[in-house]
């Protein structure tokens, strides 16, 4: 009995260890997915200056290692002007408040690109009462389902008024002007 009980414990704690793993893996293409969907935006934006003569994009191959997702290879990207350089660069999809970050740094300023809920225009704190039933939050929508949500790359503002920018060609002009000016 002691030993069939043993068996039993160590059988499901490896079918549980093989669906995180599995898990893991669906999070991190996922991951990967997004950070490709991000450079894939601000690209066409990135195309004019480059015809210009103004700027040369350098991608580069990284590593980066998260707790959830392991190790993983992705790019940064290099944006060379004429008397600076930028790099933007995946922080990581761990990160607490949002679905993931990439950074913009210039040598003045580091731009947050926050992957986040695309109706939100601030951070939203939700307090959770649990002698309450869910379905009394959402008749208020206060609180949404999860997969309800669609997720959109979003400039954070500094703190301590964080306010979020939805990401389009103006935005990144202004985010460009703000690492390379100030």
């Amino acid at each position: 009995m002691g030993l069939e009980h043993l068996e039993q414990f160590l059988k499901q704690k490896k079918e549980e260890r093989e669906r995180k793993q599995i898990n893991r893996e669906e999070l991190k293409k996922q991951w990967l997915r997004e950070i490709e969907s991000f450079y894939r935006q601000i690209e066409p934006f990135l195309t004019p200056l480059q015809e210009k003569g103004l700027l040369s994009v350098k991608r580069e191959n990284i590593k980066i290692q998260e707790e959830l997702l392991g190790e993983y290879t992705t790019e940064k990207w290099q944006l060379h002007f004429p008397d600076q350089i930028v790099t933007i660069e995946p922080v990581g999809k761990e990160v607490i408040g949002a679905n993931g970050r990439i950074d913009m740094i210039g040598k003045n300023e580091t731009v947050k690109f926050l992957l986040f809920d695309q109706q939100a225009q601030s951070p939203n704190i939700t307090v959770s009462f649990p002698n309450l039933p869910a379905e009394a939050f959402k008749k208020t929508d206060l609180l949404r389902d999860k997969d309800d949500i669609e997720y959109a790359w979003k400039i954070a503002t500094p703190p301590p008024n964080i306010r979020f920018i939805d990401l389009n060609e103006d935005s990144l002009s202004d985010a460009l002007l703000e690492v390379l000016a100030r």
